[in-house]
């Protein structure tokens, strides 16, 4: 297989909507920028239409699909891609989602930025939200555009949106994975680490993709199990990034969000994303 400047890395397992994953594919086979190897890994067994639907790409030049049998989470399947990337010595590394849609422009847009700001590690952008059936909902989400203004964001918040990012090689470098203790939360977790390791941040302004608000969403952000294990992070991040009180008392506030019901965790969501 030829080599290829730049690695996407897309995670499919079975609850996955087949016809949601056929645009997010194709979203990433239209780009303008077409220097890539897509890499599928099938988080345990599927079926039906949905594996009829990761098999049609697998004649694609551009398209190489894993099928790992046991269902182990996002964590792991992003660590064997990333160390089936690694082999082909890309330039960079991008995330993508199996429900997204990345806009046609959107690598060579962050690529262009990167190759002109050669200190910056990893990149995001804007990202538009549209419901599970695909109608836009009207709401834009912009982050901190500065490696300065990503690092005192992310004292409350995460300052990329995950699957919209775009990893400078040398990210995983100084960050060498994601942490496979962290079956949720693994992108703060490695957003703290790559902040503490000299990672430089920053974001373009302009849309890179509509992200598809999920059925279950508010119900994945929740329970008391997930909220411990986020207020554990946050506090760790606090103390090893020397964020202040406000910080702290964010940690604790987020806490109690999700431990609340379902309405009160959509209507924060709404409101402070």
């Amino acid at each position: 297989m030829d080599k290829k400047n730049m690695i996407v890395l897309m995670s499919v397992y079975k609850n996955d909507n087949p016809e949601h994953l056929k645009l997010s594919i194709d979203s990433i086979l239209n780009q303008t920028y077409q220097d890539f190897l897509l890499l599928v890994g099938i988080d345990g067994a599927i079926g039906g239409d949905l594996a009829d639907a990761v098999r049609s790409y697998e004649s694609n030049a551009n398209v190489k699909v894993f099928w790992f049998k046991e269902n182990r989470g996002l964590t792991a399947v992003l660590n064997n891609l990333l160390e089936e990337g690694k082999k082909m010595q890309p330039k960079y590394f991008v995330r993508m989602d199996a429900d997204d849609i990345s806009k046609t422009d959107r690598f060579e847009k962050q690529v262009a930025y990167l190759e002109s700001h050669h200190d910056m590690d990893v990149i995001g952008g804007a990202i538009e939200e549209m419901e599970y059936d695909g109608k836009l909902n009207g709401k834009v989400i912009h982050y901190p555009l500065t490696h300065d203004e990503c690092f005192r964001f992310f004292a409350t918040r995460n300052p990329l949106a995950h699957p919209a990012v775009m990893f400078n090689a040398k990210f995983f470098d100084k960050v060498e994975s994601y942490n496979a203790s962290f079956k949720k939360n693994q992108d703060t977790e490695l957003w703290y680490r790559a902040f503490k390791a000299g990672c430089k941040f920053c974001n373009l302004e302009d849309v890179v993709l509509t992200f598809r608000v999920s059925k279950d969403m508010y119900k994945r952000r929740g329970g008391t199990k997930f909220a411990k294990e986020v207020l554990k992070l946050r506090n760790e991040i606090n103390r090893g990034l020397g964020y202040g009180l406000k910080a702290t008392l964010f940690g604790y506030a987020y806490y109690i969000m999700a431990i609340s019901p379902g309405w009160v965790k959509k209507f924060a969501y709404t409101v402070f994303r």
